[in-house]
């Protein structure tokens, strides 16, 4: 995986100035100037040029947990390192089309000393659909970003872009279009099927599954377990077999009235099932 930096925390107004003279001038590039008084390694050991782009994910003040906005790290600047026709050309840019970043450019803007990077960007873009920023991993030991509380700050993470490439379809649109295909497949006369098959593509296509799940008790899940001790509630027979982790029965906590439709996350609502007991109550 190739490295990309997840700043945290910009402000929306900055982002939508940024789109808004992206959408005039159509394209070009814009600044960034994040508010710490910090070298961003990754830039300064990458530098990042339109031939050899770094991708950008950013949440905003509003919405810190969630990735809202990606671009291309096109350039790099330390502010103290500047030139002096370097802080000319951005300062005019500033004026023209970033005017909300021209103080904190300047040094007039209440921390302005302390943010440093300039970064260049091109071709930001509002997600459609935002992401939790636990998707991310870092590049120094491969874990999840932890949830952010405060705006401010970056870190180093794998990037991700093939997933937001993807087409996003909910779980139960995937089922009931499979269930519908299967239906007409084994409808089909046998030389239509094999005719299909050979010119079918051999990969499946990866898409985005989008669901709703529920945080179960876990005292639940547990008294069920106990109450069952090794036994399907519904067959009666042994748990078909056991857990490489511990070793305990394996048996799956089943909910009567689903937490889908209202049901109660309670162990009278809620029974000890075999693998095969579970998919015949849901499918049978």
């Amino acid at each position: 995986m190739t490295s990309a930096l997840f700043i945290n925390g910009i402000y929306e107004s900055v982002l939508l100035e940024i789109l808004s003279a992206q959408e005039v001038r159509g394209g070009g590039f814009s600044y960034l100037q994040p508010h710490k008084g910090q070298v961003i390694a990754l830039l300064r050991r990458e530098d990042p040029s339109t031939s050899n782009p770094i991708r950008l994910y950013a949440s905003t003040t509003a919405n810190l947990s969630s990735i809202c906005y990606t671009a291309e790290i096109v350039g790099w600047k330390d502010k103290r390192e500047l030139l002096g026709h370097q802080s000319v050309e951005i300062r005019k840019h500033l004026l023209e089309w970033q005017q909300d970043e021209l103080d904190l450019f300047d040094g007039a803007q209440e921390g302005a000393a302390q943010a440093i990077n300039i970064i260049i960007i091109q071709n930001l873009k509002r997600l459609e659909t935002v992401y939790s920023t636990g998707l991310l991993t870092k590049r120094s030991d491969g874990l999840p970003l932890k949830k952010r509380t405060r705006p401010g700050g970056w870190s180093e993470v794998n990037c991700f872009d093939d997933l937001l490439s993807l087409p996003i379809e909910t779980r139960s649109h995937i089922d009931s279009c499979l269930t519908s295909q299967i239906a007409d497949s084994l409808n089909l006369p046998d030389s239509e099927r094999a005719r299909r098959l050979q010119k079918a593509q051999r990969y499946a296509e990866r898409v985005q599954i989008i669901s709703i799940g529920y945080r179960r008790n876990a005292d639940v899940i547990a008294a069920v377990l106990l109450r069952a001790n090794g036994n399907c509630e519904r067959c009666k027979a042994n748990a078909p077999f056991t857990r490489r982790s511990d070793g305990s029965p394996y048996l799956e906590v089943h909910h009567w009235k689903p937490l889908s439709d209202g049901g109660p996350d309670i162990v009278d609502n809620a029974g000890a099932l075999c693998p095969n007991c579970h998919r015949e109550v849901h499918h049978a």
